[in-house]
């Protein structure tokens, strides 16, 4: 749970750190520690074949009805978000070859410690947690920011599996609450594999319902690095840019189309409150609302259909997840909550 707001918590002033702009108003807690662990300290399990997350976190499906999600709520915990803005070269850079490595680094890094047999996991775990070891600097009013530190590193993690929760909560798929315990616990397995202190992780699902709502009301705010990040809900601008230079000119002409696409999956899934933040609530119009349906209802739709077809699995899932479910011979059609108990 989030540290006691202090005096030194508050922005008084709207204050510019780097690349990122913080607003009048904020708070924002101290959180500066680096709490990995020793070796002799880590107990590294990884997550199971049989499991629900190895079920969902590879499903297009899922992940087509939240677009930008876990980096946009990523970028509103104020630690997460300066040090994007301090440390990542996509924000330093902002073309497309930057955009396609960085894609690429966090499907191998992050899909490898959920899909990866148990050595490659390990390592990957390790790995990931080790990247971020130099990722630290300033904060206002003088403090500073570590991402290591487990209450914000936890939240990093929290964005990926919350995924689910949320198409869950759209309609693409159904979870039952025994469902969504299993994926908890599943999900501490997977913290486990990073070597980071679990004293920022809730002990039961019921804790982690009060611990998703307390961030959401309190801990993410509106900042540069967030409006940055959605940045896309507004304008089709970033992805002209992007485009390696032969190519802008056909991009500035399908703009219109890939903005009305853009506005819709990085707003579409937004809670009303986060939206309303962000000051996205302008942008986002009836008609972007029935658009939105309209594409869950299809993510719905055709997700059902492709099961029912027996399609296979490289069709049906992301290409890190189908490698995996072919290398341990498993049909993901056949994983259900009780064989994901066992």
């Amino acid at each position: 749970m989030s540290q006691t707001v202090s005096n030194g918590d508050l922005v008084e002033v709207e204050t510019r750190i780097g690349n990122n702009t913080f607003h009048a108003g904020t708070r924002i807690p101290e959180r500066p520690t680096d709490d990995s662990l020793r070796p002799k300290d880590r107990e590294q399990h990884t997550v199971p074949p049989n499991s629900l997350l190895w079920k969902y976190m590879g499903d297009p499906f899922v992940l087509g009805a939240v677009g930008q999600r876990a980096a946009i709520i990523e970028n509103m915990w104020p630690q997460l978000g300066q040090g994007v803005s301090d440390h990542s070269v996509l924000v330093s850079r902002g073309d497309f070859k930057s955009l396609r490595e960085r894609a690429a680094n966090t499907l191998k890094t992050i899909g490898g410690v959920v899909y990866a047999t148990p050595e490659q996991a390990t390592k990957f775990g390790i790995q990931v947690r080790n990247f971020h070891k130099s990722i630290k600097g300033e904060m206002p009013n003088g403090r500073r920011y570590h991402a290591l530190d487990a209450e914000t590193f936890y939240w990093a993690h929290v964005t990926f599996f919350e995924l689910i929760y949320r198409a869950s909560e759209l309609g693409v798929i159904d979870l039952s609450r025994d469902e969504k315990e299993q994926i908890f616990e599943e999900s501490k397995h997977w913290w486990s594999m990073y070597g980071v202190d679990d004293r920022a992780q809730p002990e039961t699902y019921a804790d982690y319902e009060k611990y998703i709502t307390h961030v959401k009301e309190h801990d993410l705010i509106d900042m540069g690095i967030a409006q940055y990040t959605a940045g896309s809900a507004k304008t089709a601008d970033y992805f002209v840019r992007a485009m390696p230079k032969k190519y802008q000119r056909v991009a500035k002409v399908a703009s219109p189309a890939v903005a009305a696409m853009l506005r819709i999956t990085t707003m579409g899934h937004f809670e009303p409150e986060l939206l309303e933040r962000l000051r996205l609530t302008e942008y986002w119009t009836k008609k972007d609302q029935r658009r939105y349906r309209r594409l869950i209802k299809a993510l719905r739709i055709g997700r059902i259909v492709s099961t029912r077809l027996h399609l296979p699995v490289e069709a049906r899932y992301m290409p890190f997840a189908a490698k995996a479910f072919r290398r341990e011979g498993i049909n993901p059609d056949d994983i259900t909550l009780e064989s994901a108990r066992q």
